[in-house]
């Protein structure tokens, strides 16, 4: 009895430590990395939009690499807010999953204890 009392607290204390982890570890490095991605995003388009006014209109070439530059910031914006809308999935399924487990264990807990309960 002392032992499965030991276990279920042993893996409560694993499950809140993974919550701990993944909450505070992966989703604020991964936003990080998406919040620097933004800023060079940012500071690319500020860039284009500088350069369109100086730019000889007459010249084929140069219209089409400035076309071609502003459809690859688009693109690169769309992935970036795309992964921001990825990483808010990814949140709420780590919340959906540690609120499940501990459903889970407080009610493996609660049948344990009715079992324990009936045979005395």
């Amino acid at each position: 009895m002392a032992s499965q009392n030991f276990m279920n607290k042993l893996r409560q204390w694993d499950s809140k430590a993974n919550q701990w982890f993944f909450r505070h570890f992966y989703l604020l490095f991964f936003q990080v990395i998406l919040v620097i991605a933004f800023v060079i995003f940012f500071v690319l388009t500020l860039n284009l939009i500088n350069l369109a006014p100086d730019m000889d209109h007459k010249s084929a070439l140069d219209r089409l690499l400035l076309t071609q530059n502003a459809s690859t910031l688009l693109i690169a914006f769309l992935l970036i807010l795309n992964s921001f809308w990825m990483l808010f999935m990814l949140t709420s399924l780590f919340r959906i999953r540690s609120v499940l487990k501990n459903v889970d264990f407080n009610l493996s807990r609660r049948r344990t204890d009715r079992k324990n309960d009936d045979q005395f």
